[in-house]
Parts: C-alpha cells; sequence; structure tokens
C-alpha cells in the first residue's frame, strides 16, 4: 500500500513504475494492490481533510484499487488543516462552480495517465463531498463507473442540466444516518427525490438506525458489495 502524503503532485506505481502528474488539487493518494483496476476520486466534507478522509481506504479495502483524496480548495473560516468546496455561510455558486471545475479537470487528467476505462471510475463523497461529487458525475461528459455519495445531498436542482437518456443509467449509491444532526435525514430522501424525478434508474439508497454523522460497519460493508457488484 502506497501513502502519501497532501501535494498537487499525484503519485502511484504500475508494478516497480513510479509515475506523477500534477492534479489542479492538492491531493493524497492510497494504494492498494500492485495493479490499478479501480479508480476512485474521493472528496471529503466541510471542515476535513484528504489526508484524514483517506482512512475509509483502508476501511474498504478494495483490491488493486487507486484512491485520490482530493483536498478542498477553500479556505475555512477558523483555524485547522481543513478545507471546504464551498463557504456555508453566504453565497455559495461562485466558489461550487470552481470547485466543480477542478475536480473535473481532476478527473480527465488521472483518467488520461491511467489510461482507465471510464466505467472503472468513481467519485466518492462525503457531507458537502458528496453534494460536490453527484453534480460533477452528472455534469461530467463521460459516464463514470458510480457515484458513492454519503451524509450528503443534492441542492440546486434547478441548476441540474437534464442528462441524456443513456446518462440515467449512472449506478449511484446514496447513504445517510437516520439519527444525522449535521445534514438532516429529509434532505437524503429529497436527494433520492430529485434523482428519481431526473429519470435515474440506478439508485441505490440506504438509511441506517442509530448512526449519526458518520460511517458504520453495516454501511462500510453495503458500499463495497455496491462497488464490487458493478459490472
Amino acid at each position: 500500500m502506497l501513502h502519501a502524503n497532501i501535494s498537487k503532485t499525484m503519485n502511484w506505481s504500475s508494478g516497480e513504475v513510479r509515475h506523477s502528474v500534477e492534479l489542479p488539487l492538492e491531493c493524497c493518494v492510497v494504494q492498494i494492490g500492485t495493479r490499478i483496476e479501480r479508480l476512485m476520486i474521493a472528496l471529503h466534507g466541510y471542515g476535513d481533510s484528504a489526508r484524514n478522509f483517506s482512512s475509509v481506504a483502508n476501511e474498504l479495502g478494495l483490491k488493486n484499487t487507486l484512491w485520490v483524496n482530493l483536498q478542498a480548495p477553500e479556505m475555512l473560516p477558523f483555524p485547522g488543516d481543513g478545507g471546504q468546496w464551498y463557504e456555508l455561510f453566504g453565497q455559495p455558486h461562485t466558489q461550487l462552480r470552481s470547485s466543480l471545475e477542478k475536480v473535473k479537470t481532476a478527473l480527465s487528467i488521472v483518467q488520461k495517465e491511467l489510461k482507465l476505462d471510464w466505467s472503472r471510475i468513481f467519485l466518492f463523497g462525503f457531507s458537502q463531498g458528496a453534494f460536490v461529487s453527484l453534480l460533477s458525475a452528472l455534469e461530467f461528459p463521460q459516464q463514470l463507473g458510480g457515484v458513492v455519495a454519503l451524509s450528503g445531498y443534492l441542492a440546486q436542482a434547478h441548476r441540474i442540466t437534464l442528462p441524456e437518456p443513456q446518462r440515467k443509467q449512472l449506478p449511484i449509491f446514496l447513504a445517510h444516518g437516520l439519527h444525522d444532526q449535521v445534514v438532516f435525514p429529509a434532505q437524503h430522501f429529497e436527494t433520492l427525490d430529485i434523482l428519481n424525478h431526473l429519470g435515474f434508474t440506478q439508485v441505490t439508497a440506504k438509511a441506517y438506525k442509530g448512526v449519526a454523522h458518520s460511517l458504520c460497519a453495516e454501511e462500510l460493508f453495503d458500499i463495497r458489495t455496491f462497488i464490487e457488484g458493478l459490472p
């Protein structure tokens, strides 16, 4: 397993050959296995960091998987090494659009370097990162392998361009704790309604009793089952 520090230089290996490429965002890379058969682009939540969020790669234990944990570009309004994809207390649209473009650029760069089929590339987000992951996947010109959106939401539905019919088969996994007091469970069910209204047909949604704004062992098992069950 290769576990790097945060940097705009993404490093990985294939066999004994080391590779690197520059990304528009800082990242923390975790490589599990010597072969790369799957790519996970992971987006942390508000106030968290790519380094801290990278621990989920080890918890899931997906074989032959390269995790690129992106660091949110916006600074927090309080001290800390975390970040935000857009500000919570103000007009978020400009920062959100900027973050979205950086995530989509990172996706294109990494796919070109790894030469993976788009069906082997996933977005994986928690909380605020789940929102950015969902929007990025809906807007991205290529069909990704899937999206995992945890403890998050999909807002600004009026700004979402309806996808082409073939894009509505994007596999999406939505998960939420029923005791979440940060992103309320109602936002999970609203997100599910929005996706159904937009016509997405491959949405798996699960809500977990007794779980707050965090992940649980059952949820990790369900995520692994979802990803490994995709063609």
